[in-house]
């Protein structure tokens, strides 16, 4: 991780990134269960190290995480006809539940009490995806972009993709709060010298790095950063 020095939570920010899932949606816990569940991992003893990698690769499109899990977890190395099935299969177990996911608490104020400010989504769900998730829950209007990954199933780069919306659309890095749920995010808020701020669930231990910014839902984002 990058050891530059950690610019401080701007309040109130001057642009915001956000993650999705786990961040606005609340649907997080729901595709790393099913990512559990594909693998046939459930109570067995692969279970923490799949929920462990997905975290730790929270921004890789699905086909990259199956990859990692694949080589990293169980010792197999990944082939594109193994990893193109188990993909499909992952798509039908989330790609429809999702519209049933609530959104993070306190998601809708907070949106709104950002109004004015340039709002990013950047995740690592197919772009197509992440688009129709988006309308369903109402959410378009709230952000300038909509970032997901390529829909040909190659890595979304996320510190990449950050860096890109910062010089795009002028935003100061070290005023633009970068949210998100993994160490992705913040991997890639360090890359660009950007303040980061991770949400971690009530029922969930911190997993970050000591010292990292963390907010239990979005009314606790609104309350550090001072909006709302």
């Amino acid at each position: 991780m990058p050891s530059a020095i950690r610019p401080p939570v701007p309040n109130p920010p001057a642009a915001v990134i956000f993650d999705f899932d786990g961040v606005i949606l609340d649907s997080a816990r729901m595709k790393t269960d099913a990512m559990v569940d594909l693998f046939g991992a459930r109570n067995g003893p692969f279970e923490a190290a799949v929920r462990q990698t997905v975290w730790q690769n929270g921004g890789l499109t699905r086909t990259g995480s199956i990859a990692v899990l694949e080589r990293g977890v169980f010792g197999r190395e990944p082939t594109p006809e193994r990893v193109a099935e188990l993909a499909g299969r992952y798509a039908a177990m989330v790609d429809d539940a999702v519209k049933d996911c609530p959104l993070i608490d306190g998601a809708p104020e907070l949106l709104r009490a950002l109004d004015g400010t340039p709002c990013h989504l950047v995740s690592g769900t197919p772009h197509r995806t992440l688009l129709d998730t988006v309308a369903r829950k109402g959410l378009g209007g709230f952000f300038v972009t909509v970032t997901g990954a390529p829909d040909d199933g190659t890595p979304n780069d996320k510190s990449a993709v950050f860096a890109g919306l910062v010089a795009t659309h002028a935003h100061r890095a070290e005023r633009t709060l970068i949210v998100g749920d993994s160490l992705t995010e913040l991997v890639g808020a360090r890359h660009i010298g950007a303040p980061f701020a991770g949400v971690v669930p009530p029922d969930v231990p911190d997993p970050f790095p000591a010292g990292t910014a963390i907010v239990r839902d979005l009314h606790g984002l609104a309350a550090l950063i001072g909006v709302g």
